[in-house]
């Protein structure tokens, strides 16, 4: 498979590609301190990640990605 978003081979059942499904798995696991820290929501954390000058390219996309299937 290719990941859906670079096209680089998955490996895996995966959707992404190592890089972007290590980025996934980080997003993912971060959530839930961030809900608790800032009572925020999925989408409004998506948001802030896409946004964050600071986010990494792999996350940014990731993050991006995930808001265009919540929309």
């Amino acid at each position: 498979m290719k990941c859906k978003l670079c096209g680089r081979e998955t490996g895996s059942r995966s959707d992404f590609c190592e890089s972007h499904e290590k980025a996934h798995r980080n997003i993912r696991q971060k959530f839930e301190v961030w809900k608790k820290a800032l009572n925020i929501e999925w989408k409004e954390y998506l948001k802030e990640i896409a946004e964050n000058p600071l986010t990494g390219a792999w996350a940014k996309e990731v993050a991006e990605s995930l808001l265009s299937k919540e929309a």
